[in-house]
């Protein structure tokens, strides 16, 4: 600008020497010189602006490429990141009056097995000489691509830090997790089958087949539900001392309103139950899907006191998804920190468990031949210990944007930042 300043002083000096002289042969110059000084001082005024221009839109294209590259923790194909950095183009660019046309580019590129978002911006205004100079006016572009620096989403957390094995694998079981991290405060052990996620970690030591290749030496990670309410249930509305029978279904459809169920639920043959949304408390009882019974439920979380548990066995086709809202939005099957059991999934067709299984001094156990989440957008274990035996497979998927299910704050994504790549 200040360059611009001088050579326009220069130009009015130039004027009024040469007005002021009136000898021949100087107005005749000026005559000659003097429009292509104007001239050539208008085009540095005009270039001045273009590259103004083109250092504003190159500002945009790398704020908006930091402003998308967070989201590419929080959804697996990257759409939520696209979206977020053309909203804040399209609004920098609202706000800037007279500013170029333009054409953006948005786009999930790989940098160095990183995902990282890339955004182009291709601007054009006409130049002052009628776009004949440069011919069709100026073009230029912002170019800037940002990766995520925020943590892995952690979705398999298993809490025990004193026993050994407290995650292991036997046999050819696996676990799955492309897009989140499994980590446990104590061990990992792989004796047959294996692990994939984005990252894996053992505050002690991990062995076996996993990849990438564990981290160890790792800090503990603290149970994130700590603090939440499992004071809830509700065994002063069950007789103290009677004998309690499960309720037995083996056929039809039966739908169970939400609340307290005595002694616990057993379903079996060709059933199928529908549990309403809210809050499922099994005390003093089970809940048992066998055979080729059916158990499904939208917006639910199910808890289980000291004496109860889940067994999901057989050919039980279980769904379910989590609360949307409430104390414990986002959680979908749980137990009372005084719950020691071993809860059990070994049947093929557990599809959907959207949310949080959250058993904190409890084992999960996955085995024989089960096929385990894989229809979850997300899903997240908090157990005190897992193990896989057999030939289950697990799937933790990490599409968090794909329900209306919250994840809870202390797993899944987690606060990080972005940078620029150059």
């Amino acid at each position: 600008m200040r360059a611009v300043a001088r050579l326009l002083i220069r130009l009015g000096i130039h004027v009024r020497l040469l007005r002021s002289d009136t000898r021949g042969n100087i107005a005749l110059a000026f005559a000659f010189i003097g429009p292509a000084v104007i001239l050539l001082g208008v085009g540095a005024v005009d270039l001045f602006a273009v590259h103004t221009a083109k250092v504003r839109l190159q500002s945009i294209a790398d704020a908006a490429a930091l402003a998308g590259a967070p989201s590419l923790a929080l959804a697996t194909d990257g759409a939520a990141a696209k979206e977020r950095a053309a909203s804040f183009v399209a609004g920098a660019m609202s706000d800037w009056s007279e500013g170029p046309s333009f054409e953006g580019t948005y786009e999930v590129v790989d940098q160095g097995g990183q995902r990282a978002i890339r955004v182009l911006l291709r601007g054009h205004r006409p130049s002052f000489f009628a776009n004949l100079l440069p011919p069709g006016g100026w073009n230029f572009q912002g170019d800037a691509t940002a990766t995520s620096l925020g943590l892995v989403p952690l979705c398999v957390l298993v809490t025990a830090d004193t026993n050994a094995r407290v995650l292991n694998i036997t046999d050819t079981g696996r676990i799955a997790a492309p897009a989140c991290m499994v980590h446990s405060n104590r061990d990992i052990l792989v004796e047959g089958g294996s692990i994939t996620a984005a990252a894996v970690q053992a505050v002690t030591s991990a062995s076996g087949a996993i990849s990438p290749t564990p981290g160890t030496g790792a800090a503990r990670i603290a149970d994130p539900f700590a603090a939440l309410d499992l004071d809830r249930s509700g065994l002063a509305d069950c007789v103290v001392g009677a004998v309690l029978e499960p309720l037995k279904l083996a056929v039809g459809v039966t739908r169970i309103r939400p609340g307290i169920h005595c002694g616990g639920l057993e379903i079996s043959g060709t059933a199928a139950v529908v549990l309403e949304p809210g809050e499922h408390w099994f005390s003093r009882g089970s809940l048992i899907v066998k055979d080729g019974a059916r158990l499904q439920g939208d917006d639910v979380v199910l808890f289980f006191d000291t004496a109860s548990r889940f067994q999901f066995i057989d050919n039980a086709l279980v769904s379910l998804s989590g609360r949307t809202s409430g104390a414990y939005a986002g959680i979908v099957m749980g137990a009372t920190r005084d719950n020691r059991q071993d809860f059990i999934i070994s049947s093929d067709n557990v599809d959907s468990l959207l949310g949080v299984i959250y058993v904190p001094t409890a084992r999960l156990v996955v085995q024989g031949r089960a096929d385990v989440a894989r229809d979850s957008a997300w899903t997240v274990i908090v157990a005190r210990s897992l193990q896989l035996t057999g030939a289950p497979s697990l799937f933790v998927n990490a599409d968090y944007d794909a329900t209306t299910v919250p994840v809870p704050k202390g797993v899944g994504p987690r606060a990080g930042g972005a940078r620029l790549i150059e």
